[in-house]
């Protein structure tokens, strides 16, 4: 379960709710329990495995390179930003993170309106 549950994540780069995830591995495993999917999608965002995007409802990301998120506040798509580290300018944010304690990750995730919605106002 935990692989299938895993593997499907990584086919995808639409940033699954845990509903989704859900509805896509109960077709190979039709006797697997929501609670399940939410355990193993929990234990996998403890280990780093996936990442766990904010929102209502949370959506989840198993591509573990470095990029970032804009995420609409009105639909709740999620886009994926590659770009290259030494070009964001987040130095002396992080220099102040540095000041309280040892850094390990760090993520972005930027919230607005995309521009698919814009269109429709």
């Amino acid at each position: 379960q935990k692989q299938i549950i895993l593997d499907y994540l990584k086919s995808v780069t639409s940033h699954p709710t845990a509903e989704e995830v859900y509805n896509e591995v109960k077709k190979i495993l039709p006797r697997i329990s929501l609670g399940t999917v939410y355990r193993n999608l929990t234990s996998f965002a403890e280990k780093e495995m996936i990442r766990v995007i904010p929102g209502d409802p949370k959506r989840f990301d198993a591509d573990m390179s470095t990029h970032y998120h804009f995420i609409c506040q009105r639909c709740g798509h999620v886009y994926d930003i590659f770009e290259n580290k030494k070009e964001i300018k987040i130095d002396h944010i992080l220099k102040k993170a540095q000041d309280l304690g040892k850094i390990k990750k760090y993520e972005l995730c930027i919230f607005g309106i995309c521009k698919k919605c814009l269109k429709i106002n």
